[in-house]
Formats: structure tokens, C-alpha cells, sequence
């Protein structure tokens, strides 16, 4: 689902973050996330529905793509997390990169809710919560720069 917002010269504002991956940072990122939200016109709703996104997204990274859960490790250099958020008339644009295991996106399950409910899962909504929370997605994996994840929000 690769859906463009306005023109790259639409722009109004780009805020870019490093954080280290790890769950404790996540907080610095979601406020970012809804400030620049906030900022751009969304409504309250749809800044929490793309805070909600970002937060799933860089939680599998740390977890999925770093494997940085206590007692597993990736072996992979852990450079941690880089957001680019991208204020535009129309809406925002969030890039996430990371250097970890990436994963092709096509073929990664989507549990649905329902499924989940009757399960004994713990853990598996996040890509359900990042599709349903997004007017688009595009993932690129092993780019020059990382492994891509560009989320769209309109207003």
C-alpha cells in the first residue's frame, strides 16, 4: 500500500530522532509522535491511532529485529532506532530504520483480533494495530540506509 502525501517541497517541518533500542525510549518517541501530530492538524484520535502504530513498529524492531529480550541476543550491531517525522500539509509521514533482522513484510502473519482472542497468544496484533491505525505503508528492507518502514497519516 504505497500511498504518497503531497509533493516532498510540501513539507512544513521534519523532526528526526535517534533512540536507542530499547523499550525505555519508546516514551520520548510517542510524545514526539503525538506533538508533531498535534502540530501537523490531526485530530486527537488520529494522532494516538499513528502514536499507537509508531510504538508497535519499534517495539518488533527491538524485539524481532535486535532481539533484545532479556537472555537473547541478535549478534547484530545494534545501532538502535532512527524517525524521521515529516509534517506535511495533508498529514505526516513517519520513516523508521534500523539496522536489525528484517523480515518480509508479505509474508508475515496478521492475526486478527478475534483469532488472537480465542488463542493463547500474548503477544501478535502488532502489524493488525500498524495497518488499521495508517492511510499507508510501505516497508524496504536492506537499504543502503537500513531496513525502511514509512508510515502515512492524513489529516
Amino acid at each position: 500500500m504505497n500511498q504518497e502525501l503531497n509533493s516532498p517541497d510540501s513539507n512544513t517541518g521534519v523532526v528526526t530522532l535517534h533512540i536507542p533500542s530499547r523499550y525505555g525510549y519508546l516514551r520520548v518517541l510517542r510524545q514526539t509522535v503525538m506533538d508533531t501530530c498535534i502540530r501537523a492538524g490531526l485530530s486527537e484520535f488520529e494522532a494516538a491511532q499513528l502514536e499507537m502504530a509508531v510504538d508497535e513498529a519499534c517495539a518488533n524492531i527491538i524485539e524481532h529485529g535486535y532481539g533484545e529480550t532479556p537472555g537473547r541476543e541478535s549478534g547484530l550491531p545494534n545501532d538502535g532506532i532512527h524517525v524521521n517525522l515529516i509534517q506535511q500539509n495533508d498529514g505526516v509521514v513517519v520513516e523508521i530504520y534500523d539496522r536489525g533482522r528484517g523480515f518480509d513484510i508479505d509474508s508475515a502473519p496478521t492475526v486478527r483480533p478475534h483469532d488472537y482472542l480465542e488463542s493463547d497468544q500474548e503477544r501478535g496484533l502488532g502489524l493488525f494495530i500498524i495497518n488499521r491505525f495508517v492511510d499507508g505503508l510501505d516497508y524496504e528492507r536492506g537499504t543502503p540506509s537500513g531496513n525502511c518502514l514509512r508510515l502515512i497519516k492524513r489529516i
